[in-house]
């Protein structure tokens, strides 16, 4: 979960990739998708809840 303020940018992104496929990610204005990407680069940090890469928590800086 990330909020800016009153504002949630992101409740619950829920998803996994495998080898070759490639990932879309849409949605409407303000559905928490630059949230999404900025969370796994290590833009920002989110305010609630983990990613996870093979299992393990992770953290990007």
């Amino acid at each position: 979960m990330k909020r800016y303020g009153t504002v949630v940018a992101m409740n619950g992104c829920d998803f996994d990739l495998y080898p070759g496929e490639i990932l879309g990610v849409i949605g409407d204005n303000g559905a928490g998708k630059s949230t999404m990407i900025k969370a796994l680069s290590g833009a920002v940090i989110p305010d609630h809840g983990s990613i996870e890469l093979e299992g393990r928590e992770v953290h990007f800086r």
